[in-house]
């Protein structure tokens, strides 16, 4: 899974900065044509599009992901750390080489 930020109407971005959340979403809106185009790209590329909003939220293999952002993606081993108990638990997750993933093809409606 992976959270789609779409370009807004304004040009401003949600990835820009560490900033807290914005009181006013408006000027991160993106437009409908761009939903669509967003939505209508994603699933020719044979991604699941699971929720929408002012992001999108996306599933796919982990084959799908690597060959569509350019990135290499491993199954990790975590330790959680489960609180008030003596042991600690391990989880399985999905990491991506880069923190950031872009689907080069769709850029012009995707940051």
């Amino acid at each position: 899974m992976a959270t789609v930020y779409l370009k807004s109407q304004s040009g401003r971005s949600l990835l820009g900065g560490k900033r807290a959340a914005p009181i006013d979403p408006a000027p991160y809106l993106p437009s409908s044509e761009t939903v669509e185009k967003a939505i209508s790209g994603l699933q020719r590329l044979g991604f699941r599009v699971e929720a929408q909003g002012v992001t999108l939220s996306i599933s796919g293999s982990p084959a799908l992901f690597e060959q569509n952002c350019d990135v290499k993606i491993s199954l990790v081993e975590e330790m959680l750390n489960a609180s008030l108990q003596s042991h600690n638990r391990k989880r399985f997750v999905f990491k991506s080489s880069k923190p950031l993933m872009q689907i080069m093809e769709l850029r012009d409606v995707i940051d």
